[in-house]
């Protein structure tokens, strides 16, 4: 079991155990998942410039995949803010500069943020059908696949650079990792990247959202 998943089981359990997992209402829901979209915009604008700047040495093919994940975390972001969400903070962390120059920690770590933003989908899901929002449901498995083939590009990226072993698609089921939408805020906080130490980043970060080659543009 990987940190990520150690301390998103502890904290899921707390939460079972304190009784605190009860149902979110949907602004909170909302409000988190613009936050984490935010973020995922000015991490990734952070990361594309290091390494157009020959900080972060990457592949021109990892660099143009990265710059179509940013731009459709950039269409979740607006799909939400125009249907009412007010993200939590524009402001973010990054605790260690070598995320953005040692692809051995980009890549991981990128990995582990994906890992939490489609768990934190799957959560937003349940919550919704509790809810009796269906549509809303559908709206955050649609947003959950894409961060899930996110994180495939990221593998298969990591793979070739020698980060890591094995294939790009290793998972029959994503992982379920929170009980609540709150509990990723909460995780994403505790590692650092919400009102943390570190470089202190700015939404949208760096350069300008490209959205060549994407499709689907709506849900």
């Amino acid at each position: 079991m990987s940190v990520l998943e150690t301390r998103a089981t502890q904290r899921m359990a707390s939460r079972l155990q304190s009784g605190e997992a009860g149902c979110e209402d949907v602004q909170s829901i909302i409000n988190i998942a613009a936050t984490a979209e935010a973020f995922a915009v000015t991490a990734l604008g952070g990361a594309i410039d290091y390494a157009i700047n020959g900080l972060l040495p990457l592949t021109d093919e990892a660099i143009q995949s990265l710059v179509a994940a940013r731009a459709t975390e950039q269409i979740h972001y607006d799909f939400l803010v125009a249907a009412g969400a007010e993200p939590l903070t524009l402001t973010f962390t990054i605790p260690d500069e070598t995320i953005l120059t040692d692809p051995a920690t980009f890549f991981p770590t990128l990995i582990e943020l994906e890992e939490v933003f489609i768990a934190a989908y799957i959560a937003a899901a349940q919550q919704f059908a509790i809810l009796g929002e269906p549509d809303l449901a559908e709206i955050a498995l649609q947003i959950g696949a894409v961060e899930a083939e996110h994180r495939v590009g990221v593998r298969f990226f990591a793979i070739e650079a020698g980060v890591l072993t094995g294939v790009p698609n290793d998972v029959a089921f994503e992982k379920a990792l929170f009980a609540t939408v709150a509990e990723a805020a909460d995780l994403l906080t505790e590692l650092g990247f919400i009102g943390g130490t570190g470089i202190v980043v700015e939404y949208p970060g760096p350069g300008v959202i490209d959205t060549t080659g994407l499709t689907q543009l709506e849900p």
